[in-house]
């Protein structure tokens, strides 16, 4: 870190020595082991100083100490987060100080003979301790194969930082399938072939940004459906949360970030997902012709329906012949009334066939077999089996509560 920050023509120094007694008098060391022996270790280099809020933030997860960042770098902002962990770890200190045209970094570490390597196991810094455990014994880490079990839910990154990547991909795994994208433009390609729940991408790439991204996907029938999490540290430049927004990100999310957050805003989506797909479920229930178009995934439910409607009384209107009329593939018209309203297209037919027999029976003065012929079931009986199973009580049982109601009113 302090090479690439360094300025031209500058130094970088490293001088180590025996901790003074003032450095022992920094808070964060217990008063029990102002005894020990602790050692030094300063790194120096010429640079900018920091302002006290970068400065509070140094040693968070995902930060940088600079806005600007050199072409050669490739830092995510995890190595002052690493170290602080580590040093933590062994109960040592670290901390920065502005000088003169110069930045300090001390760290301040015990002299413990009997320190070994089961010591700080449970408290080190996770990732630290999986990449030490690739690179060391190229094997799996305890709980690591987890990676590996199928998940209900997957994710796909989309992120040119390998570290960051690598990092997030380990942590999200616990949870979710991740799939990986190192550009936007790769991101766009998986997204049309993996068809995920949800989808991260970083604002700043090549080739293809994070609003480009966000734009394609929105515009893509395929993917409109899809959440986006914008991930970056430069939101509060030229107005990049609003412009997210605008190109359709859900939800924008500043770095420096905790996982756990991420992990969180993650699970709200996905949850206010599930709320909408039984929302729309829901709004069938009255009049499902009758939905008001406010998005393009909505557009899709309209154009569905129009078509479940005009064949409502053909018993023989099937699968195939629905895929026919919307004029799209089958698995893609799969995927979006999956992930829309939750159903697969013979649930939704199904569902909306008992919607409408719902209605009748509540507005129609016919009798239960005329709404089952009338709603393309050739059979009163199986309709009977399909209405209990939908509204927990049988058509005729159905019609006389409306019925009574409406004497009532």
């Amino acid at each position: 870190m302090p090479i690439k920050y360094t300025s031209n023509k500058g130094y970088v120094g490293v001088r180590i020595y025996q901790s003074t007694a003032e450095e022992q008098l920094r808070p964060g060391i217990e008063p029990d082991h102002l005894e020990r022996e602790y050692i030094s270790v300063e790194v120096l280099n010429t640079s900018i100083g920091f302002s006290e809020e970068q400065i509070a933030t140094l040693f968070t997860s995902f930060n940088r100490l600079s806005s600007y960042r050199p072409t050669f770098e490739e830092s995510s902002g995890l190595g002052l987060a690493i170290v602080k962990e580590l040093v933590d770890a062994i109960e040592g200190k670290i901390w920065m100080v502005n000088k003169t045209n110069k930045v300090s970094f001390t760290m301040m570490l015990p002299l413990k003979k009997e320190a070994g390597s089961g010591d700080m196991q449970s408290n080190v810094y996770d990732y630290t301790i999986s990449e030490i455990d690739d690179i060391l014994l190229e094997a799996e880490e305890p709980g690591h194969s987890l990676k590996n079990v199928r998940k209900s839910t997957s994710i796909l990154l989309i992120d040119d930082d390998p570290n960051l990547r690598n990092y997030l991909e380990r942590r999200l795994s616990e949870k979710y399938n991740v799939y990986l994208a190192s550009d936007g433009m790769e991101g766009i390609i998986k997204a049309e072939k993996i068809y995920p729940q949800l989808i991260i991408t970083d604002l700043v790439m090549p080739n293809t940004n994070g609003f480009e991204v966000c734009s394609h996907l929105r515009q893509n029938f395929k993917t409109s459906h899809i959440p986006i999490v914008m991930i970056s540290g430069m939101g509060d430049v030229h107005q990049n949360k609003t412009k997210a927004l605008e190109h359709g990100a859900t939800v924008f999310i500043d770095k420096p970030f905790e996982v756990e957050y991420l992990i969180q805003q993650i699970d709200t989506i996905l949850k206010n997902q599930q709320e909408m797909r039984e929302m729309y479920s829901k709004r069938l229930v009255v009049d499902p012709a009758n939905v008001t178009i406010t998005s393009m995934d909505e557009e899709l439910l309209i154009k569905a329906m129009k078509f479940i409607e005009q064949n409502m009384a053909n018993p023989n209107y099937s699968v195939d012949d629905f895929v026919s009329d919307m004029n799209t593939g089958r698995t893609i018209l799969y995927q979006k009334i999956n992930d829309i309203v939750g159903m697969s297209i013979k649930e939704f037919i199904l569902n909306i066939r008992l919607k409408r027999s719902a209605y009748l029976l509540e507005h129609a003065d016919l009798t239960v077999a005329e709404v089952a012929y009338q709603t393309g079931f050739n059979n009163a009986k199986y309709f009977s089996v399909c209405f209990k199973k939908q509204f927990e009580t049988s058509p005729s049982e159905y019609k006389k509560r409306y019925s009574s109601e409406s004497n009532t009113i």
